[in-house]
């Protein structure tokens, strides 16, 4: 009996301002993807995913696992399940584990220029993270006096790639933008250097609502 309570305890002692770990919180986001297939031929689609987190569980460290629900909508009516994905905070990290990825989304104390490896719990090759801005964020009609920008990626050659990545976290909300790009351009000698996309994607998440269920 001791030990149970003990365990339903430790949620209430993580703290973490720019993505709160509060069950019951929801945020939905309108979505833009653009998938491109070759030169000239791509397909652009707008829906809304909603996130729910709905439970948490003790792993085999006796650390917090949080349960995010993520569905998906074209009309915010009608709902489908989509993925769940979980989220820990351990060593001053936010680790966010989506599709399988682990990846280092956040690292307090937050602090401008601050750098980390995003990839330190996966398998890929080293990336680094940088918090880019701390401040004032306008994001369509809200007007956020407390947000961390997080620069993932920002690379283009103008040749070959385009890696674009960064997210957006709000004090006392969490995650409000989700933005990617990364193209490969075509590199034949009779396109090279003009920027014509091969193949890729875009999506671009922006808050549209937020609260608790």
């Amino acid at each position: 009996m001791f030990s149970c309570a003990e365990e339903t305890e430790d949620p209430e002692l993580i703290t973490s301002d720019y993505f709160p770990l509060e069950i019951g919180t929801y945020s939905e986001y309108s979505v833009v993807e653009t998938v491109y297939f070759g030169e000239n031929d791509f397909e652009t689609t707008n829906y809304y995913y909603r996130d729910e987190l709905k439970d948490f569980y003790l792993n085999e460290m006796n650390e917090t696992v949080y349960l995010f629900h993520r569905s998906k909508s074209t009309d915010r009516s009608d709902w489908t399940n989509e993925e769940v994905y979980t989220a820990s905070f351990k060593q001053n990290r936010i680790i966010r584990n989506y599709n399988n990825q682990q990846e280092v989304i956040l690292v307090y104390p937050v602090s401008l220029d601050l750098s980390w490896n995003g990839n330190s719990y996966n398998n890929y090759g080293e990336e680094n993270y940088v918090i880019e801005s701390i401040g004032s964020y306008i994001l369509n009609e809200f007007a956020f006096s407390d947000a961390v920008k997080v620069r993932k990626s920002e690379e283009d050659d103008l040749i070959t790639i385009r890696d674009n990545r960064y997210e957006v976290f709000v004090s006392n909300i969490g995650m409000v933008e989700n933005y990617s790009e990364v193209f490969q351009y075509c590199s034949r000698n009779d396109c090279l250097g003009e920027q014509i996309i091969q193949e890729g994607r875009s999506t671009h998440m922006k808050l549209i609502d937020y609260g608790k269920i």
